[in-house]
């Protein structure tokens, strides 16, 4: 019975503990850039812009939020601007492999993960890596209708990944619904419909 009583007073620990840590969550939606995604608190957000791997100089957004030792991006990189013809379109196509290089040459990393993903079946890349300082870094590469998001959590030395971060990337169409596809593996993509909008 003693034990019992234990272990119950420690499951209501834990998950009051989840709860308050969940709590401070909440989505973050722009529509006008067309994605969601998890954060712990209301991002600071600011305009840049971004070099190409063809050299174009893009418009660009990054949200921000800090949270103690920890931090999360979504850097949104507009390639609607690139131009037509084969040098935009080889310049869009080539753009998760030139932001995965980007992220590869950072001087004093060590990488530990670098693969495909894909967020809804919308293709994507993974860079895990540790940083000179013993920080660990986790990147979400994700490109569709000629916007390139960048997700980057870093977290202190020994934390898990922030995978509540990386995994909540929602990407809406012009309407603001959520896109998801089911693809094959010659990544023919068939749009698929989600009934709990």
């Amino acid at each position: 019975m003693a034990v019992r009583g234990v272990a119950l007073a420690v499951a209501w620990v834990v998950c009051s503990q989840a709860s308050v840590f969940a709590a401070d969550w909440t989505e973050f939606v722009d529509k006008a850039e067309r994605f969601g995604v998890n954060l712990p608190g209301q991002p600071d957000v600011r305009e840049t812009t971004y070099t190409s791997w063809r050299g174009a100089v893009l418009p660009a957004k990054v949200y921000t939020v800090k949270d103690g030792a920890r931090s999360y991006s979504v850097t949104v990189v507009n390639y609607q601007k690139v131009g037509t013809g084969d040098a935009g379109t080889t310049d869009v196509l080539g753009s998760i492999a030139w932001a995965a290089w980007s992220v590869r040459k950072r001087p004093g990393i060590e990488v530990k993960y670098d693969a495909y993903a894909q967020a809804d079946r919308i293709e994507g890349h993974e860079i895990y890596l540790v940083n000179a300082d013993k920080t660990q870094t986790s990147i979400g590469i994700f490109l569709h209708a000629s916007r390139l998001y960048i997700l980057e959590a870093n977290v202190p030395a020994g934390s898990p990944p922030a995978l509540q971060f990386q995994q909540s990337l929602e990407i809406f169409d012009d309407k603001g619904v959520r896109v998801r596809y089911s693809i094959d593996a010659d990544r023919n993509r068939t749009r698929v419909t989600d009934t709990c909008q």
